[in-house]
């Protein structure tokens, strides 16, 4: 049976898992976890994806990747190769040391988020490896006890808890807490749509951007973008250049930073037109995919793609 396709476009959002060959062990020693993780920082670095947490077992490691711009198999490929390379090496052995194609499932980060995180540092808990996860030194989860920064992003998913930094880190002690055997989180996957796990709107919204990656390599000009949104939202272009932050100037702000990312180009390509910051224009693309002006998103890519199929 043909395996499905890997779903990838520009910020999905995934939990992965790759597991040893024969679910043999693939860290030996604490080099090897620390010869994985180098490479996990230097990728990071390189391909510009986001951690927001990590477990390394002995037979298997769990990722939680955003990928802004590069896809996650490429993200992996690099990763695994490498770390393929440096076990032979120094165990003189031959051949691949990582099980068939690692799974990944593609996630709503906004609903799911909080909950992967808590999945993923129990897991020495529920395999018996420690009491708690705060003993397991191969995971994330020390990082978001202490807020600190570095190779993950704990920021959005404490931020999740509370704005005051200190709040924040202890609500999510209780909130690992509360759920220390795991149970709860273990039946995540159960039932779901193979690969995704997100809400019906959720998945309509994954199929709009996998739609948007299919479009042929003729693509609609930024200017094209912006008479089109201009035309649906009924806000002069001028107006979305400005900086005019009242409501309708951000809605249609929003749909043009949706609208171009779900046609596979870089938000940060908007700046030099849109004068704000793209962690603004990001955040609006965020909120609009999922809330107000979804309507106006759809409309925008309709009157596209019937302009490019003419």
């Amino acid at each position: 049976m043909a395996r499905p396709p890997r779903i990838e476009y520009p910020g999905a959002f995934y939990h992965v898992i790759v597991r040893g060959n024969h679910r043999q062990d693939i860290f030996l020693d604490e080099q090897d976890r620390r010869e994985f993780l180098g490479r996990v920082k230097r990728y990071k670095k390189e391909l510009g994806f986001v951690l927001y947490a990590f477990v390394l077992m002995p037979n298997h490691v769990h990722l939680l990747i955003e990928t802004p711009e590069v896809p996650l198999s490429k993200v992996m490929q690099r990763i695994n190769l490498t770390y393929t390379q440096y076990f032979n090496r120094k165990y003189n052995t031959v051949g691949h040391i990582f099980q068939g194609r690692y799974k990944s499932f593609l996630c709503d980060r906004e609903e799911y988020l909080l909950t992967l995180v808590r999945y993923i540092h129990l897991n020495p808990v529920r395999a018996n490896m420690v009491k708690n996860p705060q003993e397991y030194p191969w995971s994330s989860h020390q990082v978001y006890l202490a807020g600190s920064k570095g190779l993950v992003d704990s920021s959005r998913a404490l931020g999740m808890l509370s704005k005051e930094p200190s709040r924040a880190r202890k609500r999510y002690e209780e909130f690992v807490d509360e759920n220390q055997s795991g149970e709860r989180d273990e039946k995540l996957y159960r039932g779901r749509q193979p690969q995704i796990l997100g809400d019906d709107d959720f998945i309509e919204m994954v199929e709009r951007k996998v739609q948007a990656v299919k479009v042929p390599l003729k693509k609609p000009s930024l200017q094209e973008v912006l008479n089109t949104v201009s035309a649906v939202t009924g806000v002069p272009q001028e107006e979305m250049e400005s900086r005019s932050r009242n409501r309708e100037t951000r809605l249609a702000r929003g749909v043009l930073a949706t609208v171009w990312r779900e046609l596979g180009n870089r938000v940060g390509e908007l700046q030099p037109r849109i004068k704000r910051d793209l962690s603004v224009l990001s955040r609006l693309s965020r909120i609009t995919e999922r809330g107000e002006g979804k309507k106006e998103v759809a409309e925008v890519l309709r009157k596209l793609n019937a302009r490019l199929q003419a």
